[in-house]
């Protein structure tokens, strides 16, 4: 497995009102863009402060996404640690063009 990426944000929202955004498909179609070819594997849910999904799209590798949901000031914090299998040189480049934008 790789290191991978990681990364955290402050929401005004609730633990659990994030919890049901993240844990639930009605939620993700909420914030998450529609991509017909992705697919998402629940590995563990350990509400509300705990969420681990694989998601892929076809042929592609699939990535571990871990997600933490933890209150804070502002309400929720919301930490995200994605990583792969293998070292995706695509992903890395795609990571420059986002950061670059």
């Amino acid at each position: 497995m790789s290191d991978g990426v990681r990364r955290e944000i402050e929401i005004k929202a609730s633990p659990e009102e994030v919890w049901e955004s993240l844990a639930t498909e009605e939620g993700r179609d909420r914030w998450l863009e529609d991509d017909p070819e992705r697919e998402i594997h629940v590995e563990v849910a350990d509400e509300p402060s705990r969420l681990v999904w694989w998601w892929w799209r076809g042929d592609e590798p699939a990535t571990r996404v871990e997600l933490l949901v933890v209150a804070a000031p502002a309400g929720a914090r919301v930490i995200v640690v994605e990583s792969q299998p293998a070292f995706p040189l695509v992903a890395l480049a795609q990571a420059f063009t986002l950061v670059a934008v």
